[in-house]
Parts: structure tokens; sequence; C-alpha cells
């Protein structure tokens, strides 16, 4: 099979393996090559955006579809790819022409999933989250927390290691409006908290600490762009705000405290944790986004040290890596605590061979500074790194890192299973599918 060429005069969205896939598969006679850690026995899968009919406006805009692989004991049992049935999608419209405000039922679930209180649930934006079997990933419908739920839950909601408590938030798009939720261990929503915020800004994810819910809006307001540059209801306006808050974990919105900050964007955080009166915040930080730069702004690991121990919040900040990447992973058995090793994806750039596309693995040890990189050359095409831990090992690092790898010379993927402390190498094994998963957002794994 010959590679198509990579058309520069179309969106990056619309073509190679940003292209969308319409058949939903299931299939069981799946080929292994190297070989899988016995101890994996479970389901990974992922989330992304596929319009299921014509070319979205933008990558962020298409139907929600999850693409599964069930392992047990290192063996592929099966893959799924399935479209999250919201009413969205089974409209056959896109977003922009479905009509209503985003919310509720109306959103297209195609950001990421979490597992909580014995449901799996697909994120997206804006709206309710759809709960999916973890079975056979069909869709259950949408999940409200029993009524509990406001308009909107965002695609990032943060699981306390040692609580089991589901920390998130919901912002809308048509007025400024931010609440912070929290759910106990059994899925129940305990915690409704309103947090005044001055504008209607893209809040896309969040942080906590052992104690503190941490927020980062920079100004991408929604609305259309001025320019006509963005093809998405959101633009860069410097003049917004641009602002980091902290609160108690568990607390009330009410007390909240602000920083301004210079602008910038930062579209995912790594992790965040306490160091004494200081909140340490690791982000992935752009310069802009939606602006006259485009939506393709390299965006670099950032830390922002927030001093909460006196009257007013201090701010500072300090790049801690030369390298574009983004969609971070880390031991989720340290999600608010200090974490040394992280895995990311990195990027090319819009003027390469290929233009944009998700690459390679690039790991972290954030102590020492080492990097352990995998490059895959020019025809293999990996996405968002997933840690999961090794059986019996403590944390932080010791593990396996999990990805959908695209092949464009023949448009088939795999799942592939890195060593997490030698990524270098490439993957220890990987299950061969006979189709393309198209590049996609967040991911979970759901041990057996």
């Amino acid at each position: 099979m010959v590679p198509v060429a990579h058309d520069p005069t179309r969106p990056y969205w619309v073509q190679g393996n940003f292209a969308p896939v319409h058949t939903e598969e299931t299939l069981t006679d799946l080929t292994m090559t190297g070989k899988l850690p016995a101890e994996l026995s479970g389901l990974f899968v992922r989330n992304g955006s596929n319009p299921a009919t014509g070319d979205a406006l933008h990558w962020f805009l298409g139907d929600g579809m999850v693409h599964g692989v069930r392992l047990e004991r290192g063996k592929a049992q099966w893959y799924r790819n399935r479209y999250v049935r919201t009413p969205l999608q089974q409209s056959g419209k896109g977003l922009m022409d479905f009509g209503g405000a985003p919310g509720k039922e109306n959103n297209q679930s195609n950001v990421a999933l979490v597992e909580h209180g014995g449901r799996l649930l697909s994120l997206g934006e804006v709206g309710w989250p759809f709960e999916l079997s973890p079975q056979d990933m069909s869709t259950v419908g949408p999940f409200d927390f029993g009524g509990k739920l406001g308009p909107t839950m965002t695609a990032h909601p943060k699981v306390d290691p040692d609580t089991g408590r589901m920390h998130f938030i919901g912002y809308e798009f048509l007025r400024p409006a931010l609440t912070y939720y929290a759910a106990a261990p059994d899925g129940t929503l305990d915690v409704v908290s309103p947090i005044a915020v001055e504008a209607a800004t893209m809040i896309h994810d969040f942080a906590i600490t052992d104690r503190d819910a941490v927020f980062w809006i920079g100004p991408v307001m929604f609305g259309p762009d001025p320019s006509g540059r963005s093809p998405i209801p959101f633009h860069w306006d410097p003049s917004g705000p641009s602002r980091i808050g902290v609160m108690p974990l568990d607390g009330s919105g009410d007390s909240i405290r602000w920083v301004d900050v210079p602008p910038s964007f930062a579209f995912h955080g790594y992790n965040a944790h306490r160091d004494g009166g200081d909140v340490v915040l690791r982000v992935h930080r752009a310069d802009e986004a939606f602006g006259p730069k485009g939506d393709l702004v390299p965006t670099y690991l950032t830390e922002w040290r927030i001093g909460t121990a006196g009257p007013s919040l201090t701010f500072a900040e300090r790049q801690l890596h030369d390298r574009s990447m983004d969609l971070p992973s880390h031991d989720r058995r340290r999600t608010g605590r200090s974490t040394r090793h992280g895995w990311f994806v990195t990027t090319t750039t819009p003027d390469s061979d290929h233009g944009f596309e998700l690459a390679g693995i690039c790991h972290l040890d954030l102590r020492s500074g080492k990097e352990d990189l995998w490059d895959p050359g020019p025809s293999l095409r990996g996405g968002e790194p997933f840690f999961v831990p090794a059986e019996g090992s403590r944390p932080d690092g010791d593990g396996w890192v999990m990805t959908f790898v695209w092949d464009r010379r023949t448009d088939r993927s795999s799942l592939a299973v890195f060593d997490a402390q030698d990524v270098a190498a490439g993957p220890v094994g990987e299950v061969q599918l006979p189709v393309r998963v198209p590049f996609g957002f967040h991911g979970t794994w759901i041990p057996a």
C-alpha cells in the first residue's frame, strides 16, 4: 500500500491518521508480536473525535468513538470500536448544526474516559458524561449523578489515590460559569460548589493536591474569532483573564484565592503537589491557543509555583524541558502528590513532510532530568501514553506504558506496550489490528 501524501492545502484533521473511520468492528482473532506482560489483564480503552458523517469543522468537533482492547494474562481477547451514542451522533449533524446550547445530553462525548463508582464514563468538553459498558463498550446512556450534576462535566476528573474521591469541574460555553464537584468512592455526588468567574473561557483541565483544588484560566474566549482564523467558537484575546486559583479540596468555591499570571494557555496539566506553603503545578504551557499563530502552537512542560502562605498568592514559573510535547501521563497512585516520572507524546511541526502529527513517546525523570525517548521514525506514529503500574510495584514509575501506534505503510494500527523505564527500546509486545485507529485524545486502563 502506498501512503497518501500529505496535502498542506487541506486541514490536517481530515487526512492521514486524523481522518475518521466509519465501521464499528468486533475482532477476536488478533495477531500478537513480541510478548505482552502476563500480568496484564483488563481493558485498555481510548476516546477520540470521529465524525460520523462528513468532515468536522475541527479535530475537536467530531463525534466520540472509543477504541478498546481486552487483555487476559497478556493475551488479546478482542478489539472493539464503538461510537458513543449521543443524540448528536445519532442525529447525523455536527455540533454547530445540531441546535440548542451545548450541555447536558447535547455534547459529543469525545475527549476522555474515567472509571469511578463502578461506572465507565465517556466525557466531553461540556455536557453530561455517557455511561459505557466495559463488557462490549456499548452506550448505556447519559449519566447525571442522580440529578445532582449541573449542565456540564469537563473531561479531566482527578481521583484522589488515598480517599478514592473523584474531583472534577464543569464550565459553560455561553455564560461565565464554573462549578467544582466531588464524588464519594461509590459515585455519590456530595460536593457541588459554584466558583465565580468573570468571562466565558475554555477551562479544559484543572489539578488537585492532597488538600487543594487548583484552576488555571487563560484568555481563550468563547465566541467567533474576530479574525476569522479559528473554525471553532473559541478565540485568543490577550485582554481576557489569565489567572490561577487555589481552594480547599472538598471546600467551597467562595474560599478560592486567585493570582494573575502572564497571558498563556495550557490544555493539560501533568500533576500538582504541595511543597510546604507552595502549590507546585506542572502544565504544558503554550504562548497562545486559537490565535494568530493558529491552533498548533508548541507546548512545553512548565512549572508554576503558587505561594499560598501569605495574605495574597504569589506566582513564579520556569520551563522544565525544551521538547514540544503534550498528553501527559503519570502514575495515578501519585495524583496530587510529588511525582518523579512522566510520559508524554511528542509532536511533529505543521511544516514537516506529513504535517502536524502525534509522533513518539518521551519519558522524563523529573528528578534527574534524564530523557528516555522512543523516536519511531517517519512511518510509525503513537498517541497518548497511558501508564499502568507493574504488579506489586511501589509508586512511581515501575510498570508499562500503553498506546495505539499507527503504521502509515500499511494504514493499520496496533496496541503497543512499552517498559515504562525503557521506552527508547520500543514496544515489548504489540497486538496487531487489521484496522486503523485514528489519532485520539485520552484513555484509561481498567484492571480485570
